[in-house]
């Protein structure tokens, strides 16, 4: 394995500077966003209207390291009785910056009694990307050992959003993180690894929604033409294939894949978190421009709890 601790640190800083540089225009149309920018994403922004400044992330972020801090309360184990305590303690916490739906309705079942087996939300409803943007930390932890990482993205995925395509799409994420801090080339990082990861995570729309992905990377589509075609809202089948696109498109660059998946509109902070993290598991904390490292939130803790996930993997 070449895993180093520099790869489980560009994985965390990556979800989390994706988040705070989408963070601003949530909901937001590309071209909205043009305007309010004249040109492309680049740097933090603070947003009024959520009372975050620049730099601050959202719940994605969040909720990756209630997460992390679970795995390492457990030593090393994804316990979903223990992550949702975590949930739950950050609910009390209050200071949630966005929870989505189904996640509030999955934590208020938590709280009135509810088993975390019995409290995610089911249906075509559930399917939304509120697993799949904070399974990173499982992504680090189960690197060398791909069936693990299988049953513990659905043991974390089930206790809010308790429907196939959200476990698929938390495992096709955790598939590019893991296979990123195991590879020393970006060269392997092509088009043709999305098939590999369908071939993991089985049949499936996420698999379907990757195809396309595919498809259009070898086509040569430009990002703008080929997110829009794949989709940023907050279903996870759109989310998982718009940002592997952004990633294979530009893999050696971070920076370019991060700002491609805020541009894309929608759900800007969840698409560049994901894009963010796996980009960061491949090109390592190095890769990373430093300006973003040093401003986002929790720079220093993020580190820290990347080094521990390192340890425990």
């Amino acid at each position: 394995m070449n895993a180093d601790s520099t790869k489980f640190e560009g994985c965390l800083l990556g979800l989390a500077i994706g988040d705070a540089l989408g963070m601003p225009f949530e909901g937001m149309r590309t071209s909205t966003i043009k305007s309010m920018l004249g040109g492309k994403a680049g740097e933090f922004m603070p947003c009024r209207d959520r009372g975050l400044r620049a730099g601050q992330w959202t719940d994605d972020t969040k909720m990756a390291l209630k997460l992390a801090e679970s795995i390492a309360r457990k030593n090393g184990k994804v316990d979903p009785a223990d992550v949702a305590r975590a949930y739950v303690e950050w609910y009390d916490s209050g200071d949630l910056r966005g929870i989505g739906r189904a996640t509030l309705e999955a934590i208020l079942n938590l709280k009135s009694g509810k088993q975390w087996s019995e409290s995610g939300k089911r249906g075509e409803f559930a399917a939304g990307n509120g697993s799949a943007m904070r399974c990173a930390p499982i992504g680090l932890l189960d690197c060398g050992r791909p069936e693990k990482m299988k049953e513990d993205c659905r043991l974390d995925a089930v206790v809010t959003h308790n429907n196939d395509e959200a476990v698929a799409g938390s495992r096709a994420v955790c598939f590019f993180i893991a296979r990123g801090v195991t590879q020393s080339d970006l060269l392997e990082a092509k088009p043709e690894l999305v098939s590999e990861c369908i071939e993991y995570i089985g049949p499936c729309e996420v698999s379907r929604a990757l195809e396309r992905a595919r498809k259009l990377l070898i086509e040569g589509a430009p990002a703008e033409a080929a997110v829009y075609a794949l989709g940023t809202s907050g279903y996870v089948v759109e989310t998982v294939a718009s940002a592997v696109f952004c990633f294979l498109k530009t893999p050696e660059s971070f920076e370019t894949t991060v700002v491609e998946a805020v541009m894309g509109g929608g759900d800007t902070d969840t698409t560049a978190a994901v894009a963010g993290a796996i980009s960061g598991a491949w090109n390592g904390l190095w890769g990373i421009p430093r300006r973003w490292v040093e401003q986002v939130e929790g720079s220093a803790e993020i580190r820290r709890v990347a080094n521990e996930l390192f340890k425990l993997a």
